[in-house]
């Protein structure tokens, strides 16, 4: 039995990266991207791979074009994949023959294997990693919200073989991402209602991101990943507090 999959993908400015992230998916029956007007030569890599690519204007993350890339896949089963990620060879045999025999679930969970710097990182709550990215279509509902994973609508399954998501390489490119993303995170959480008082000042601004970080990095065992594990938790440690900071800024300047 042969069920059909389409891989969909939602990119922008990708270029050193997404030729590898397309090689690992040579095998799908379909590759699907929504690309958010790259100013690189990422969509005509894409075109050399998939199916169907189309340009749409930039949304400074992924999240709002999920779903459209969804609409656009003419398989029954999807896997959604980053530009950042590789689907390895035991993965891609283990979701054939899933496929192949008849899947049990609607969806299911893959584990990430997350490479920092060079290093599979195994603790700051980072490994195994699960993320909802193999379903039937309908089975699923996409948030728009950034860093949020695809919402099952029935019981899932799980896989074992992991994805390969490079989540640094270039540490100065991987800071400025964490700064646009706070700046995001700090939009949705003023539109969802959250404000910085006299109150919670102390705590938000120092105290939260200080627990996020012994998080992390001693409860998570993120000290066991040596310098990266450090590094993970500063890095969360500054994009809680630059959350927090840029939604007091916000705040002032909307009063």
């Amino acid at each position: 039995m042969h069920i059909g999959l389409s891989a969909i993908m939602v990119v922008r400015n990708e270029e050193n990266k997404i030729r590898r992230c397309l090689e690992s998916l040579r095998w799908v029956d379909e590759i699907v991207v929504l690309d958010q007007s790259s100013v690189d030569g990422t969509a005509g890599i894409c075109r050399e791979y998939a199916d169907k690519v189309f340009v749409v204007e930039p949304k400074g993350f992924c999240e709002p074009d999920r779903a459209e890339a969804l609409a656009k896949a003419a398989r029954e089963w999807v896997l959604y994949i980053d530009a950042d990620e590789v689907v390895s060879l035991e993965l891609a045999a283990e979701i054939k023959s899933l496929l192949s025999a008849g899947p049990e679930y609607e969806s299911y969970q893959i584990p990430r294997k997350n490479i920092f710097l060079g290093k599979w990182i195994k603790g700051s709550a980072w490994h195994p990693g699960y993320s909802l990215r193999l379903f039937k279509k309908g089975s699923v509902k996409f948030l728009n919200e950034i860093h949020t994973n695809p919402m099952p609508l029935k019981k899932v399954g799980y896989l074992n073989n992991a994805l390969i998501h490079y989540a640094c390489e270039d540490l100065k490119e991987y800071i400025d991402k964490t700064e646009r993303y706070a700046s995001i995170l700090a939009g949705q959480a003023y539109a969802g209602g959250e404000r910085i008082s006299a109150k919670n000042f102390i705590w938000r601004l120092y105290v939260l991101p200080a627990v996020y970080f012994f998080h992390r990095l001693i409860l998570k065992a993120g000290i066991r990943d040596g310098f990266q594990g450090v590094l993970i938790a500063s890095l969360t440690y500054r994009t809680i507090f630059m959350k927090n900071a840029k939604l007091l800024k916000m705040q002032k300047e909307r009063r």
